[in-house]
């Protein structure tokens, strides 16, 4: 049996957004009083970049008036990494982890759909699936003959199935030979 778990199916569909022009002073208000980490800019309906608290905090830390510095001003240095809400958790935890970042947008089609912090993500426990994932890996690639099928996780979709075969000496699921 295969278990992926969809960005989707964990992502927070309500996302507050910000118009560009806006300055940090007013998006850390909009912040407090949503009681959020995070605001996505968009640009003619379109997710352009993303501010979060960190942001905030590095611009007062900085010396700069939060009343004067403008998002549009501050956005060229802010990363904006998205995902799709087919993506696979497991992905995406890979892609924040390997950025540093803790929340990430979810764009369809050039439209916002959604948001997935790191919040949403430990109530999966990924620190557990990419715990066992590295175990069986090292166990399948020390026991497993080439021609059996074993159990672990899927070197295509990093899911996990009772049923990977080796192909070219990589491990993969029904789904993905």
């Amino acid at each position: 049996m295969i278990v992926i778990v969809k960005v989707k199916e964990i992502m927070k569909k309500s996302v507050i957004t910000i118009d560009p022009g806006l300055t940090i002073y007013d998006v850390a208000k909009i912040m407090t009083n949503n009681k959020i980490g995070s605001v996505i800019i968009m640009d003619k309906s379109k997710p352009v970049g993303i501010v979060t608290d960190d942001d905030i905090v590095g611009t007062i830390a900085m010396g700069k008036d939060p009343k004067k510095i403008r998002v549009d001003k501050l956005k060229k240095r802010l990363r904006f990494v998205t995902a799709s809400p087919d993506d696979n958790v497991l992905k995406v935890t890979k892609k924040m982890v390997k950025t540093g970042i803790k929340r990430v947008p979810v764009i369809e089609k050039g439209k916002l759909v959604g948001i997935v912090s790191d919040k949403e993500l430990l109530l999966i426990s990924p620190e557990l699936i990419n715990i066992l994932s590295e175990k069986l890996k090292i166990r399948v690639d020390s026991v497993a003959q080439v021609d059996q099928e074993i159990s672990g996780i899927c070197e295509r979709c990093e899911a996990y199935s009772d049923n990977l075969r080796n192909i070219d000496g990589r491990w993969f699921c029904e789904d993905c030979r």
